[in-house]
């Protein structure tokens, strides 16, 4: 149950704390006091998303706090999946929403994410606002309402949309293969001469390194034969080498008479080798020079095609050959364009058949689920004054889906349901939306949030002003059963209804003032006597009589 809440710079309200209590809480106080602020502040500790705006007027932050108490076990299996200490079997949640961009989530001192905090949320409270009893004029919200009321469903419409996921892969594949079809011809027709050009000229990686190597000989002959025979000659001719070879025999004969000749000795017979070897390599190379005018002429010719396919593929030569090898498996592809057309037409069918299975699934297992509520939900109308009521989920009829649509599968499902009502003996259901009146309304939102309850392990139950729309004695019958509700499950409740505010265990007043040309909300706990006299008010319609503290204080017994 929720034992704390503190809410500071937040709207209307600067500072204020509330301590609640086991069982029925009520809130009550005039229109605009800042009643639904406090629900909303209790909504952003359950994961609602947050606006700078809700910061109060002048400030840098707003910030709420709030203790729950005790950790029920699926609380606690939560809280360990997301690896959050427990201390005394409290939960304790701080969030702070600052001026401009940043948002701190604390559990139990860990920072969270506002999804961890929404899946945390799911364990502690379920809210009702105003807002949600509209959801039953809305027939798109009808199926997010039948899931959630059997846990079952969740793992099926998962697994379903994973196959849905699949399917639409699939029929995109195939829908852009069919669109291509049409341009398959034109692109073969393009792609089958770049393979005959390409063909044609056979090419090899290392070939233009190797052509321009070559073509550096050839192109530069006679330069090339002119100064390598120079340098022979000159190690031939001048007797250079005859003289080193003396040098070194001249050492070699006083070698053994100065430590140092040796080496140097061993210097000299080196450089007469490596002398040697390199007359003999310029040698070779002379006898091996030749000029091939024919030669040259293939060889430029060569390198001017390969220049000329270079520039207009727009790639390097080892490019070249690698998009030669890409067009050639495309050309493959295309030439079988039909099998693969079929391929992918398959799998996409096949696709379809094994999500629309799921769907099916999914579809007999909402059924069951749907005929369950029925039956809940009529026992829980009866004690709220609607005993005669028929009420009927129908899952209406549409279409064979068709597998090359998209919209034949929706996300939700194949399932497209309606909430039926008959609020009279002998009159025929109509779709909830066009006959139910507001307090028909909150009654049905009332008995469903009861079925919902009994379903989850929630420590508590919100309502705003769930009881609009009823008076007399039909808001008695809607105070017992938030009083019901409240035996297992702490239930805190803003109301109007001052049948309701007097079955409620723990009574709080709020109010807002005028200090300093700034409004403040107050909230105040109301001892028996105090709320004697604000039940007493709010049965009055002026100022408050005797015989409405009379009133006040029997409804209170």
């Amino acid at each position: 149950m929720l034992k704390y809440l503190k809410v500071s710079q937040f709207a209307i309200i600067e500072n204020l704390e509330v301590y609640f209590d086991n069982g029925m809480n009520v809130l009550t106080g005039e229109t605009g006091a800042g009643k639904s602020l406090l629900i909303d502040a209790i909504g952003l500790l359950l994961g609602d998303r947050a606006s700078s705006d809700i910061i109060r007027s002048g400030c840098a932050y707003a910030e709420i706090s709030a203790l729950f108490a005790p950790v029920n076990a699926n609380l606690r299996r939560t809280l360990e999946e997301l690896d959050i200490p427990v201390f005394d079997e409290e939960v304790l949640i701080k969030r702070r929403i600052k001026v401009g961009s940043g948002n701190v989530i604390k559990v139990n001192g860990e920072v969270v994410t506002l999804q961890d905090l929404k899946v945390l949320s799911l364990k502690l409270a379920d809210i009702h606002t105003q807002h949600d009893t509209k959801r039953l004029f809305d027939p798109e919200q009808y199926l997010s309402l039948l899931d959630g009321y059997d846990k079952t469903i969740e793992p099926i419409k998962e697994t379903y949309q994973k196959k849905r996921s699949t399917w639409l892969g699939a029929l995109e594949t195939y829908i852009e293969l069919k669109k291509e079809k049409n341009e398959v011809q034109k692109k073969l027709e393009l792609l089958k001469y770049e393979i005959e050009e390409l063909d044609k000229h056979d090419l090899k990686p290392d070939e233009l390194d190797t052509i321009e190597a070559r073509l550096r000989v050839l192109q530069n002959f006679d330069a090339l034969f002119k100064n390598i025979k120079q340098a022979h000659e000159a190690l031939e001719s001048s007797g250079s080498l005859e003289n080193i070879y003396e040098a070194k025999e001249a050492l070699a004969r006083v070698i053994d008479y100065d430590e140092a000749l040796p080496d140097v000795q061993a210097r000299i017979e080196s450089a007469y080798l490596e002398l040697d070897d390199i007359k003999a390599t310029l040698y070779d190379k002379l006898d091996g020079l030749d000029f091939d005018p024919e030669e040259l002429d293939a060889l430029e010719t060569r390198k001017h095609t390969l220049d000329t396919l270079r520039r207009k593929y727009g790639l390097d030569l080892s490019e070249l050959i690698d998009y030669h090898a890409q067009i050639k498996d495309k050309v493959s592809q295309y030439t079988d364009y039909d099998n693969t057309l079929e391929q992918a037409y398959q799998e996409a069918r096949e696709a379809f058949e094994i999500a629309y299975k799921t769907g099916q699934e999914l579809s007999r297992k909402r059924r069951q689920v749907a005929k369950t509520i029925e039956r809940d939900l009529k026992h829980e109308l009866e004690s709220l004054e609607l005993p005669n009521v028929s009420f009927t989920i129908t899952f209406l009829n549409q279409e064979t889906p068709v597998f090359d649509v998209r919209k034949s599968l929706k996300t939700t499902g194949i399932d497209t349901v309606d909430f039926l009502i008959s609020p009279n003996p002998g009159e025929s259901e109509k779709p909830l939306k066009k006959i139910a009146s507001g307090g028909e309304l909150s009654r049905i939102m009332l008995g469903l949030k009861t079925l919902f309850a009994q379903k989850e392990s929630l420590n508590l139950m919100i309502f705003d002003e769930i009881d609009s729309g009823v008076s007399g004695y039909v808001a008695s019958q809607v105070a017992k059963k938030m009083k019901h509700i409240a035996k297992n499950i702490q239930v805190i409740a803003i109301t109007h209804l001052p049948q309701v505010a007097a079955k409620a265990d723990h009574h709080y007043h709020i109010a807002k003032e005028q200090n300093a040309g700034r409004t403040m909300t107050f909230v105040t706990p109301l001892s028996r006597e105090d709320r004697i006299k604000t039940i007493a008010a709010m049965i009055s319609s002026d100022a408050v009589s005797e015989q409405a503290l009379k009133s006040a204080a029997e409804l209170l017994k």
